[in-house]
């Protein structure tokens, strides 16, 4: 049962990470409150697992195979969303990855590695919230776009780094 307050019903959703961690968490508090939801993960066995979590709400839910680093995936994932829901009034682009350095830290990232993280990250959130805005726009009715961001940066952390931590003003 939703809160008056908190009724979504009619609305749609799309998390981009949506299969565990935060993204499920956002994910079922949307469907609990009545939204339509479509989660994207790259992880089948996870995306099976949160479907079967988010379908207990009783709200419509799908979850699909999507690498928001690939432009023509989140395309297609989109177009596959909008078959589904019809809409999408609220998309929260929230996967990401960190590096895998072997513990070392960036010093010893590859440039190979540092791209993936960046693909992922900066241009999977691009693309997403494009295709987003562009659907929101189109519509005529506008929408909430949604971004997820890591404090990582803001605490220190074991191996994490051979560099000192820097002050940032934005974190806590």
């Amino acid at each position: 049962m939703t809160h008056p307050a908190f009724d979504l019903r009619g609305k749609v959703a799309l998390i981009t990470g949506g299969n565990s961690g935060i993204g499920l968490g956002m994910a079922e508090a949307l469907a609990a409150a009545g939204a339509g939801v479509s989660i994207w993960g790259t992880n089948e066995a996870k995306n099976t697992a949160a479907l079967a979590t988010l379908a207990r709400s009783g709200a419509k839910v799908q979850a699909l195979r999507c690498d928001v680093a690939d432009e023509a995936a989140v395309e297609r994932a989109f177009a596959d969303t909008l078959a589904t829901f019809g809409r999408v009034d609220a998309c929260f682009a929230n996967a990401g990855v960190s590096g895998r350095s072997g513990g070392q830290g960036f010093v010893e990232m590859t440039a190979e590695e540092w791209r993936r993280v960046t693909s992922v990250n900066l241009d999977g959130a691009f693309f997403t919230l494009r295709a987003a805005a562009r659907h929101m726009i189109e519509r005529g009715d506008g929408g909430s776009l949604v971004v997820t961001a890591s404090l990582a940066p803001c605490r220190a952390r074991p191996a994490a780094s051979t560099m000192p931590r820097p002050r940032v003003a934005s974190c806590p």
